[in-house]
This record gives C-alpha cells, sequence and structure tokens, in this order.
C-alpha cells in the first residue's frame, strides 16, 4: 500500500513544525510529498530469543548415594567417571581386613536381633494378660526395634554386595539403580559414613539456564543445535533480575555430558509480533512505530524483545496484526516531529 503527496518537505511552515514537534501524531496532510508506504505487522504465536548461557546440571535431590559401611583400607573402583550403569554393575570393590570386621559385625548384630525378638515374642502375651509390668515391656520393645534397625542397616548394604573374596579380604558392592555414577576420589582414607559413590538417574539431568524474569512466564523451551528440549519448570525465587528455569530430560541422542557449559537458544511460547527494523524509531527513551488511523499518523510504543537480521520481534498492548504500520520514510516523519523539516 503505497500515499504519495505533493507538497515538499521544506515547504511546511515553521509555526507548523513547531507544533507537530510538541504532538506524539501528525496529519497526512501536513507530510508534503514524502513517499510513504505501510506495512501490516505478522503474528507469530512464539518466538526465539537472544542465547542464554546455560549448564547441564542434576535436578537436585534426586541422587542415589553409597556410603561406605565401615573404615577401608583399599578402594578399587571398576568403571570410569560419569559412565552409564546399568542396575546389579559392578561398580566398586573393598579390600582390607576391616571388610570382614564389618562382616563379622553383622553376624552379631543378626545374632542379637534374634535374641531380641524372642524374647520380645515370648513376653507380648504376658503384657497382654498383665503378667509384666508396663516398664519392663519398654526395655524389651527398646532393646528389640533397636537391634531391629541396626541389622536392617547393615542388611541394606549388603543387598548391594555382588561377591565376597574371603583369600584377598575384599567384597565388590554394585550399582542398586542404573545411572551416571559420580565417584568419590578421595586422598585420604575412606572412613565409615564416608560417600562412595552416587548414581545420578537419567531422568535427572536436565538444562539449567537462568531466564531474564520479564520473559520466565512465556519460556517454552531450548534449542541446543538441533536438539529441542521442553521447560519442566521455573523456579520461584529470583536471583536479581533472572529466575532459574529446569528443562524437561535430557535425551540422549543429544549428546551432552553432565557438568558441560552450553549456550542456548530460548523459545518463548508468546503472542508477538515480527516488524522490519526500518519501522521502529527511538522516541523519548522508548521504541515506537508510526500506525494510520485514519488521515493520521500516531507514534505507539512498543516493546522489543528480539531480533532477526530484517525484523524485530515486538510486542504490544494494543493488537497490530490489522494495523498499518509505516515502513518508509519513518525517519523523516520523526524529523518532523522533532521540528527539524525534513531528514
Amino acid at each position: 500500500m503505497m500515499a504519495k503527496f505533493g507538497v515538499s518537505l521544506l515547504c511546511v511552515p515553521f509555526y507548523l513544525l513547531a507544533s507537530i514537534a510538541s504532538a506524539e501524531s501528525i496529519l497526512l496532510e501536513d507530510l508534503g510529498n514524502l513517499e510513504l508506504s505501510y506495512i501490516q505487522p505478522r503474528k507469530v504465536a512464539s518466538y526465539e530469543g537472544s542465547s542464554l548461557p546455560a549448564q547441564i546440571e542434576r535436578l537436585p535431590g534426586n541422587d542415589y548415594w553409597v556410603m561406605t559401611p565401615e573404615n577401608i583400607q583399599q578402594v578399587t573402583f571398576l568403571v570410569g567417571q560419569g559412565q552409564i550403569v546399568t542396575k546389579g554393575q559392578a561398580i566398586v570393590r573393598l579390600t582390607g581386613p576391616e571388610v570382614f570386621h564389618f562382616l563379622a559385625q553383622i553376624e552379631a548384630a543378626k545374632s542379637l536381633y534374634q535374641l531380641a525378638k524372642q524374647r520380645y515374642d515370648r513376653n507380648k502375651p504376658l503384657l497382654e494378660s498383665g503378667s509384666i509390668s508396663t516398664e519392663k515391656w519398654r526395655e524389651i520393645s527398646q532393646d528389640y526395634f533397636s537391634t531391629h534397625l541396626e541389622y536392617e542397616h547393615m542388611q541394606h548394604f549388603m543387598e548391594m554386595v555382588q561377591s565376597i573374596d574371603a583369600k584377598t579380604e575384599s567384597l565388590v558392592v554394585i550399582a542398586p539403580v542404573a545411572g551416571i555414577v559420580n565417584l568419590n576420589h578421595l586422598n585420604s582414607p575412606y572412613t565409615a559414613g564416608a560417600q562412595l559413590f552416587s548414581l545420578v538417574p537419567a531422568d535427572s539431568i536436565r538444562v539449567k539456564v537462568n531466564v531474564p524474569m520479564s520473559q520466565s512466564t512465556s519460556l517454552s523451551a531450548v534449542n541446543i543445535n538441533q536438539c529441542h528440549i521442553s521447560i519442566d519448570e521455573v523456579s520461584a525465587i529470583a536471583d536479581g533480575v533472572f529466575l532459574t528455569a529446569w528443562s524437561k530430560p535430557v535425551p540422549q541422542e543429544c549428546n551432552l555430558l553432565l557438568g558441560q557449559q552450553i549456550t542456548v537458544i530460548p523459545e518463548y511460547q508468546k503472542a508477538v509480533y515480527m516488524l522490519p527494523k526500518n519501522s521502529v524509531f527511538s522516541w523519548q527513551q522508548e521504541s515506537q512505530i508510526f500506525i494510520q488511523t485514519a488521515q493520521t499518523l500516531s507514534a505507539l510504543s512498543i516493546d522489543i524483545l528480539g531480533s532477526t537480521s530484517d525484523e524485530y520481534i515486538v510486542a504490544s498492548d494494543q493488537d497490530l496484526s490489522q494495523i498499518q504500520v509505516l515502513s518508509q520514510s519513518v525517519a523523516a516523519v520523526k524529523g518532523i516531529l522533532l521540528g527539524l523539516g525534513g531528514e
């Protein structure tokens, strides 16, 4: 669509320029012979924003931790750091006399538990008949439950033991679940209760990205090369002007490594408009466009959310999809509004 006018910009009287400069709209008839053309903004449902730094991390709280049951002289890992392992796969060999000391402790704990259980079972009918005091029953119950818990704790570790070698005083610990193994390499002895390794479930590997608060509600996905991953959740706690967003589990075919620093292209699910860059101008520290209404050009403020090589991605409180936006002689019209008499 094109409109032409036959009066030179230089012929516009100074008093008219001065009055126009104080306003944010101008009559088409006051633009002289400026050659004007318009475009209709293209509405899109989503857009890609400027790249953001991100990291491949594990979602907190989902790791499976395996601890050392006793002070261990020698720890030999049978897999590599970050290796993907299956449930039941051998992970580490524990060697030393402490290994069999721990096994002896298990046998002792088992015997104490069995004795406490026999006593508990034997005295329970006596409690019901009133033949023993409440205080005596409390002592019996406390002994039973404490030995039960201690034995169960040791048995839980033994469920992860694949084999025991009496000759080498060693045992092999397996992975209780599948995942990515995180080995705890220490430069000091492994004492009782120290972390041996942890397993990160595959569905806990996520993209962690800090997104500007102003765009956080519309963030829907991130793109890494040819890998498209949807956003799963956004934190409700701000870090300055940013919020932390976590993606859904990273597909294995994306070939991303835990701890890797990357750059992602965010995808926002929001109705926005695409405008040629030459339609946008700056006015009183705002980004604006000229829109045609009847026989008038009016300045309208917009928000620039991003850009391509030729277009701006913009948002507006007003529906721009059916509006004619000036795309030619924008600088000249702005000059008239500023009282400059032309470009």
